[in-house]
């Protein structure tokens, strides 16, 4: 990064983001959400809220907080959004990794709630409309959180720390971003603290974010726009399948969807110690660097 600082701590500016973006998006999202809860958006009552609310939502809300990582960015790093990751030269193998290994958790864990009557499909509905919709809430999403967390958080982080432990800490972050969405249980935080792991892996060794980035949207997308779950405590109606769950919210999820189910959590750490093998076999002690004039990623070995 840029020597021309004025937050030198890797760390420190990493926290001081992460908490600055956490106010800026509570007074944001508070009026905004009171509109939706009084029907000011279309809606008619919090649980029933439609799915433009939502996306609406979120729009205002991210552009809340882009704006604090473009300051950050360009004000306090010296950078610009580019030097967080997104080479696609190179990376795009590990972007459809990333997707793969999203669907597969998602497909296998689905077909042990099925096996175990745990789940049942009782219809199929399609509506374009809301498939489109859902598209782009989860594309925004999975950008936004990821370039937020995966990006600016972790990578600043990783210049003062062990990446594991950097890896970690943004995880323990990732978990607080998500403490305030409905239905949230005990599980599912842990399942959010090992997901936000598993989403930074691939980042630790590469710094590129294509891997997290397709693994955030397949993730969301598989689950609640084809499959029908609630996706992190959405309570709307937007999978192609229609189902039900039945059993303890432990092993089904409950409302807050299957990021509840100890199935997610099995099935994500076996996600990554497969991949932590792959990228350490892979990269070993190194980690991709660039050079920026050029933009060509290149191996360095870590000190």
């Amino acid at each position: 990064m840029s020597n021309k600082l004025h937050v030198k701590q890797g760390w420190l500016r990493a926290l001081i983001f992460f908490f600055v973006g956490v106010i800026v998006s509570g007074i944001i999202a508070s009026p905004i959400q009171s509109l939706i809860e009084s029907g000011g958006l279309g809606g008619t009552h919090a649980v029933n809220k439609s799915l433009l609310d939502v996306f609406l939502f979120y729009v205002v809300n991210y552009i809340g907080i882009l704006l604090c990582l473009w300051y950050f960015l360009t004000r306090i790093d010296g950078e610009s959004i580019f030097s967080l990751g997104f080479q696609w030269s190179g990376f795009s193998t590990d972007a459809f990794l990333g997707a793969g290994v999203a669907v597969v958790i998602i497909g296998i864990g689905t077909i042990l709630l099925y096996s175990g009557n745990n789940l049942k499909v009782y219809g199929v509905s399609f509506n374009i409309l809301n498939l489109l919709v859902s598209t782009l809430l989860f594309i925004l999403v999975a950008f936004v959180e990821e370039v937020v967390i995966r990006g600016y958080v972790l990578i600043n982080l990783m210049e003062n720390m062990n990446r594991w432990l950097a890896l970690f800490i943004s995880a323990f972050l990732f978990t607080l971003m998500h403490l305030g969405n409905e239905d949230i249980t005990l599980m599912a935080e842990l399942n959010i603290f090992i997901a936000g792991i598993l989403l930074g892996v691939n980042y630790i060794y590469t710094k590129n974010l294509w891997f997290a980035i397709f693994f955030h949207f397949a993730w969301n997308f598989f689950q609640g726009s084809i499959i029908g779950y609630h996706v992190s405590g959405m309570t709307i109606d937007t999978g192609i399948m229609e189902i039900t769950t039945n059993g303890p919210n432990e092993i089904t999820g409950g409302l807050f969807g299957f990021e509840g189910s100890a199935f997610a959590a099995i099935l994500q750490l076996i996600a990554i110690v497969a991949l932590a093998i792959y990228y350490e076999n892979k990269y070993g002690k190194s980690v991709v660097k660039y050079k920026k004039s050029i933009a060509t990623p290149i191996i360095e070995p870590i000190d």
